[in-house]
């Protein structure tokens, strides 16, 4: 018997003595009370509720779930265009200095007196490269950095990612200019 039907019958059973001219409780005020108990919520959790109480919290831990392998793919997708972009540099600079060294190379056969012009371009080249070269090395750094929980760290890792991306970036400039330099140089090779 549950605590409702309980209140339900004593309020029957007080009901019944005050008709029969009983007053030595106060009835009155035990009526309102068990009339509070009676309307009150019911404490006790139907099986219906407790079922629909479990669907929910499946249904958010599988939007957990969800969520987080969304997160790391996207982490991955992140961390692979980062490489991508890195070996774009390491080709387009590393691969104009390796053509730019053979053109000198052949210049020094023929025609020695241009060659301080293809030597700059040569070292914009050198430099683009080892700008990512040291943008990979701080790539590693920074996810040292962000391994770790402490907020200095992460504040670090986030600093050392911004220098990584930004020599990334100069390296791209950095061909772009020495490309700009030796077209200079081969329309003046007349």
């Amino acid at each position: 018997m549950s605590a409702k039907e309980f209140a339900s019958q004593l309020k029957q059973t007080i009901v019944g003595l005050k008709n029969s001219g009983t007053d030595a409780i106060h009835c009155d005020n035990l009526i309102v009370y068990l009339d509070e108990v009676i309307n009150s919520p019911s404490p006790i959790v139907t099986e219906t509720e407790l079922e629909h109480y479990k669907t929910q919290l499946q249904i958010m831990v599988e939007t957990e779930k969800r969520n987080h392998a969304s997160d790391i793919e996207m982490f991955r997708s992140v961390i692979q265009s980062g490489q991508s972009a890195v070996k774009s540099s390491f080709l387009l600079n590393g691969g104009a200095s390796v053509a730019m060294l053979a053109f000198i190379g052949k210049l020094t056969e023929e025609q020695q007196s241009k060659i301080p012009e293809f030597a700059n371009s040569l070292t914009i080249f050198v430099i683009g490269v080892l700008a990512i070269a040291m943008a990979s090395g701080f790539t590693y750094l920074s996810q040292w950095f962000y391994a770790e929980n402490e907020a200095w760290k992460q504040k670090t890792g986030l600093g050392i990612n911004i220098i990584s991306i930004l020599l990334g970036l100069s390296s791209y400039g950095f061909f772009i200019w020495g490309m700009c330099r030796a077209y200079t140089s081969f329309v003046s090779f007349v």
